[in-house]
């Protein structure tokens, strides 16, 4: 947890600590949420047993995801990538409830659809697969 600190500390914004943190979260959206690990890019090493955060659709989300399908190997890794593909579709979902029509729209409509057949290729066994969909949207 102190690296975590640390790290939010110094690569999001300097001299934040723990407490302010969730303030600046509001204040700075796009800064703190870019790809479910605080604004940060995907993670150098990707470790398989770790559940990737998602809270939102953006690249670096789906790089991250990506990057841990093609590491999946064994039944309970299979488990955390369908909740983050359901979370892919949950999130892009509420955009579209909320969002008029438009191309943006229409992309994150495709993108949502590509979540739900990457979801079912990673209930297939198929986590390689499921991770070429998701590159299409990149």
């Amino acid at each position: 947890m102190a690296n975590c600190v640390a790290e939010w500390r110094g690569r999001l914004l300097p001299g934040l600590g723990v407490s302010q943190y969730y303030g600046a979260q509001r204040r700075y959206p796009l800064a703190m949420a870019q790809n479910g690990q605080n604004g940060g890019s995907a993670p150098r090493e990707v470790d398989p047993a770790h559940i990737v955060s998602v809270r939102d659709f953006s690249s670096d989300t789906l790089r991250n995801i990506i990057a841990h399908l093609r590491a999946s190997t064994s039944f309970e890794h299979l488990v955390y990538r369908e909740a983050e593909l359901d979370a892919i579709y949950t999130i892009t979902s509420f955009f579209l409830a909320n969002e008029p029509a438009s191309s943006r729209r229409d992309a994150v409509n495709r993108l949502r659809t590509g979540a739900h057949e990457a979801h079912d290729l990673v209930a297939g066994r198929r986590p390689g697969a499921a991770a070429t969909v998701l590159e299409a949207f990149l």
